[in-house]
């Protein structure tokens, strides 16, 4: 399949995807980033991608509108991004929208045209980017879609590449699984600026076992499958697959950035109460992350 893309949001996933698509060599693809560089330079477990795709330091830069857009941005910058989709939508456009949550299409379909095919992604793809173009990517990545037309659509962008694309009956069930994790240890590592490994701790052990279990009871009543077991689970991959990996939330706390607490923690609560579902430790570690979030921008 060859397409035109667009990916706005050029930090480490955006930037990962882009230089897979790129390596392709067989679509058009344009880089939207507020901030300009030479070149898209990727390190991952295959080598060194480099790639001199067109660089859009802003929507007025669009001269026409593309096949697909891969919304790359963090969560809280969707706003921001709609000039940008405003450009880049047509007839035809399809969004597929790579961030962290699971109310992808709900936060984004406002965003683009009427009519516009919006496609949840989940993410598992462990990248940093350490400036402007340049993107350090630990291992080849995962992106798991609904298998249906839209979902198999995108995945075919991606055949031959390194990311492999998985289409699944169960996309919501799959969407839970990673904000088990998401909400809880990455809420609490954003807290304590600590790595994973944190959760070694007996008590913050406990800590974390609790908040899954409350996101657990949420993500049941939304349709997901999930087992008895599924916190510790969820813990033990996490502490055996990345024992010093730093939630994106963390780092972006120790950053000084704004965190994705909206789409972590707070939808949480959101879909538990239109269950009649308490949360109340998570709720409480939405309104310690959001006092952080507040603090940093005073």
């Amino acid at each position: 399949m060859t397409a035109r893309i667009a990916v706005v949001g050029v930090g480490a996933i955006g930037g990962s995807v882009a230089a897979d698509l790129c390596d392709l060599g067989r679509h058009e693809v344009a880089l939207c980033a507020r901030t300009r560089f030479e070149a898209l330079v990727v390190e991952h477990p295959a080598g060194v991608s480099r790639t001199t795709a067109a660089v859009l330091g802003g929507p007025e830069d669009v001269s026409r509108a593309v096949d697909w857009v891969l919304l790359a941005t963090k969560a809280y910058q969707c706003a921001d991004a709609r000039p940008w989709l405003a450009a880049l939508c047509g007839p035809g456009t399809r969004v597929a929208v790579l961030q962290n949550g699971v109310d992808h299409v709900e936060r984004v379909a406002p965003l683009v045209p009427d009519g516009t095919e919006v496609l949840p992604v989940v993410v598992q793809l462990p990248a940093e980017k350490t400036g402007p173009g340049h993107v350090l990517q630990a291992r080849a990545g995962m992106l798991l879609v609904p298998d249906d037309d839209l979902g198999r659509a995108f995945a075919g962008l991606f055949e031959g590449g390194r990311t492999r694309v998985v289409a699944t009956a169960d996309f919501v069930t799959q969407a839970w699984w990673k904000l088990v994790s998401n909400a809880s240890l990455g809420g609490i590592c954003a807290l304590a600026l600590r790595g994973n490994d944190v959760a070694n701790e007996p008590a913050v052990r406990d800590l974390c076992l609790a908040l899954m279990e409350e996101v657990a009871l949420v993500a049941r009543a939304e349709g997901a499958a999930l087992p008895e077991d599924a916190p510790e689970k969820a813990l033990a991959l996490m502490l055996h697959g990345a024992p010093g990996h730093w939630s994106s939330i963390a780092v972006d706390r120790r950053a000084g950035r704004p965190m994705e607490w909206a789409v972590r923690n707070d939808v949480v609560g959101r879909r538990g109460r239109l269950h009649g579902i308490a949360t109340p430790m998570n709720d409480a570690i939405t309104t310690l992350l959001r006092a952080a979030d507040e603090g940093a921008a005073d």
